[in-house]
């Protein structure tokens, strides 16, 4: 699911990876891969080294040491999931901003974050969240048009960096 919010071939940051991990987002199935790549990228620990050994069948174990790794790479426990999702929300703004995302991209990905933590009150918080159900405008005669929404996504991303 959300490691769509990354472009193909590359590797999240730790400090994204902490923000999946907090709102039990992640698939931990990948995390040693990106460990390994974390490594290579100049980043030191043994939690991360040992992870990045992990082969990823055992989920339990990469989540059990997923912690610790990323400690070793200074990225602190996020101390809410309304901290978590600014991490998340803040990247698919940024991928959009940086036109590296097309604004129906953003909205689907806003929609999985939402349906991922349950839709959760501190989903709809910040400006990306007030994004939830746009995408309903295009099944209806009286909708807005693609230009419009698209402008709408744009400005929604431009706050939610802002914030």
């Amino acid at each position: 699911m959300l490691q769509k919010f990354v472009p193909d071939g590359e590797t999240p940051t730790p400090g994204l990876v902490g923000a999946w991990l907090a709102l039990d987002t992640l698939h931990a199935e990948s995390v040693p891969m990106w460990a390994a790549s974390w490594l290579v990228q100049g980043y030191d620990g043994a939690s991360l080294a040992e992870l990045a050994g992990l082969s990823g069948r055992d989920t339990r174990e990469v989540r059990d040491l997923l912690p610790a790794a990323l400690a070793d790479v200074g990225v602190d426990p996020l101390s809410s999931r309304h901290a978590a999702l600014k991490v998340a929300y803040d990247h698919i703004a940024n991928l959009h901003l940086t036109g590296m995302a097309r604004w129906a991209w953003v909205v689907n990905q806003v929609a999985e974050l939402v349906i991922g933590i349950g839709y959760s009150s501190e989903a709809f918080e910040q400006p990306l969240g007030e994004l939830w159900g746009i995408d309903d405008d295009l099944r209806s005669p009286w909708s807005r048009t693609e230009d419009e929404l698209a402008g709408i996504v744009r400005q929604a991303c431009i706050e939610q960096v802002r914030q």
